[in-house]
């Protein structure tokens, strides 16, 4: 078997290339064609092992990751998530490369929000403000990046020290094509902004609803337990349309969603899956909406990437 490292993952698999292999992956989902269990999730000390087989109808190959979720790591300098991808060959079940899982992660996530922003967002979206400067927020950045003409980035982590190395590192990446601003606070990032990206494991919501502008889309990809809610459940209520990766998935481990529905600011019925919305819907949509795409993140994504991978490394 071969190991992929991230230099690799991250030439093979470009973002605007990306962006579609997870869209095509989504409208698997809506159409039935994703053959994934929801994830197994055993609890560890202080964090969580995460089982997710990555199964699709009539692809070529098949993918198992593992992953370790620990957020304490932050405070010993060590990156939150760990994880790796076995590469199968569906046909004969034959493991063909390992991938490193934590790479593949990152951008698959970073992905589902550019999808999202692709679908849900307005076209002319030009501000985009990050909540949270872990390893998933630059790709965040970029992905968003690939769906709208990004003029504005705005960040805020608790960690002034956080936010301050992750705007520095970015403003680089970027160079003067985007303005990068260091909100001094939530509010400062959320208010005004076109599109906010969640990208934290907080249990409570990181902003206020009453901050988001009419016309702004969020991302809310961070929280994926029951026990785990970075979105207020007052934005579900404001929301035009809310959209989730799978159904059975945002019930069973979005948290966030789920006491939205539970305090009633969202009806069972009145969320989609995000395979299911229209490719033109943005272009339709009413420029004063407010837009929601709650993220936990499914093995179809993993598997989607894997393949991409696969496909241009010859595998």
């Amino acid at each position: 078997m071969r190991f992929i490292d991230a230099d690799a993952i991250r030439a093979a698999a470009p973002m605007p290339e990306l962006l579609d292999a997870i869209e095509a992956a989504y409208r698997d989902v809506a159409a039935g064609r994703d053959r994934s269990p929801v994830r197994t999730r055993v609890a560890l000390p202080d964090g969580d092992l995460l089982l997710m087989p990555g199964v699709r109808e009539g692809d070529t190959g098949t993918s198992v990751k593992l992953v370790t979720v620990k957020p304490g790591n932050a405070q010993r300098g060590l990156p939150t998530i760990h994880a790796v991808v076995i590469w199968l060959d569906a046909s004969s079940g034959e493991p063909r490369a390992v991938l490193d899982g934590a790479t593949v992660t990152a951008m698959r996530t970073g992905a589902a929000s550019g999808v999202a922003t692709r679908l849900l967002a307005r076209p002319d979206a030009e501000v985009l403000a990050i909540i949270g400067a872990g390893a998933q927020a630059a790709w965040q950045v970029r992905a968003v990046l690939a769906a709208r003409p990004i003029r504005e980035l705005r960040i805020y982590a608790p960690s002034s020290a956080s936010r301050a190395s992750f705007a520095a590192a970015i403003g680089e990446e970027l160079g003067s094509a985007v303005r990068v601003v260091v909100a001094a606070s939530a509010e400062a990032a959320v208010r005004g902004a076109h599109v906010i990206c969640c990208v934290t494991t907080a249990t409570r919501p990181v902003f206020d609803a009453e901050w988001v502008d009419a016309g702004a889309h969020v991302n809310g990809i961070g929280a994926f337990r029951l026990d785990m809610v970075e979105l207020p459940p007052q934005v579900f209520g404001r929301a035009a349309l809310v959209a989730v990766d799978a159904r059975a998935a945002a019930l069973a481990e979005a948290g966030d969603l789920v006491a939205a529905l539970d305090a009633g600011m969202l009806r069972p019925d009145a969320f989609v899956e995000l395979g299911s919305v229209e490719p033109d819907w943005a272009q339709r949509r009413d420029p004063a909406a407010i837009t929601v795409f709650k993220s936990v993140g499914l093995a179809i994504q993993d598997l989607a990437t894997a393949g991409l991978v696969a496909t241009r490394l010859g595998l």
